[in-house]
C-alpha cells in the first residue's frame, strides 16, 4: 500500500530524503508511509490543485436507469464513486489533511463522483466503462464543449452530466427522503473495485446526508479488475497499464 506522487526529476532527491521510494515499473515515486504522514509529501500531492481526494480501499461504479430525454426508452446511466478517503487541501494556511473514515464507520458511505475528462479515469476502469456502457466523449450543445458523458443505449443521445449528477430527480443522485429514497437506492447497482494502493483522483465528488443509502439499499457486489486470478484487488500499475 502506498500513494504515488507527481515528483519532477529535479525534485527527486528532496522526495527521497523525506522517505519516498522509486517504483521502477510505474517509473514514479511513491509514499510508502502511514497515511497520517502523507502530509509530508503535500508538495507533490497538491502540485496542480489546492484541494484533492485520495481514495482508499475501494473505488466504485454506480449503475442506474432512466428514460432517455430524446427517444423516451429506458437507458442505463453510470457514475463513479469513492468511499473511505483522505481529503487534503490548502486553505492559505498551509496543507491540511483529514481521513474521512474518522466520521463514519468504515465502508458506510459512498460519495457519487464523475469527471468530464476521460483521461482522468484510470485506463483500466475507463476501458471497462466504455466496453460495458454507452459512455464516451462527445460534444455537448448545452456547455458548448466536449465532455465524457453517458449516451443513450438506443438512440445515442448524450445524457448531460448536470442532469445525471446534479438534478434532484436523477436516478444516481439520492437527494430524496423516506420511501422515495429507499425506492431510488434499491434500483441501483454498486460495483466495488478493491484497490491495492491509495489513489489520488481529480474527480468531481458530491457529498450528501443520504450517501449511506447506496450501501444500505443498493445492490452491491465486488468487481475484480485485476488480470491476475490470484489477486482480489488491482494495483496502481495495473490500473494505469504500466
Amino acid at each position: 500500500m502506498g500513494l504515488f506522487l507527481n515528483v519532477p526529476y529535479e525534485e527527486k532527491d528532496e522526495a527521497k530524503a523525506l522517505g519516498a521510494k522509486w517504483n521502477p515499473r510505474a517509473r514514479k515515486w511513491y509514499a510508502d508511509v502511514p497515511r497520517q504522514d502523507y502530509l509530508k509529501f503535500a508538495k507533490w500531492i497538491l502540485r496542480d490543485t489546492d484541494n484533492t481526494v485520495i481514495a482508499t480501499e475501494y473505488i466504485f461504479i454506480v449503475e442506474g436507469q432512466r428514460s432517455c430525454w430524446n427517444c423516451g426508452r429506458s437507458t442505463r446511466l453510470v457514475g463513479l464513486g469513492i468511499g473511505e478517503h483522505i481529503h487534503m487541501f490548502d486553505d492559505g494556511d498551509g496543507p491540511q489533511f483529514e481521513i474521512m473514515e474518522d466520521y463514519v464507520d468504515a465502508g458506510e458511505e459512498l460519495h457519487l463522483a464523475w469527471t468530464d475528462r476521460e483521461d482522468e479515469i484510470p485506463p483500466k476502469v475507463r476501458k471497462y466503462l466504455k466496453e460495458k456502457y454507452s459512455v464516451k466523449t462527445g460534444y455537448s450543445k448545452t456547455i458548448h464543449r466536449d465532455c465524457f458523458a453517458n449516451h443513450c443505449d438506443h438512440c445515442g443521445a448524450l445524457q448531460g452530466n448536470f442532469f445525471v449528477f446534479q438534478e434532484t430527480d436523477s436516478p444516481l443522485n439520492l437527494m430524496a427522503e423516506g420511501d422515495e429514497l429507499i425506492k431510488r437506492a434499491s434500483k441501483l447497482k454498486v460495483f466495488m473495485i478493491p484497490i491495492d494502493d491509495d489513489l489520488q483522483l481529480n474527480w468531481d465528488v458530491g457529498f450528501g446526508s443520504t450517501d449511506y443509502a447506496y450501501f444500505k439499499y443498493g445492490h452491491c457486489e465486488e468487481l475484480i479488475l485485476s488480470s491476475d486470478p490470484e489477486n482480489d484487488y488491482i494495483s496502481y500499475e495495473e490500473l494505469y497499464d504500466l
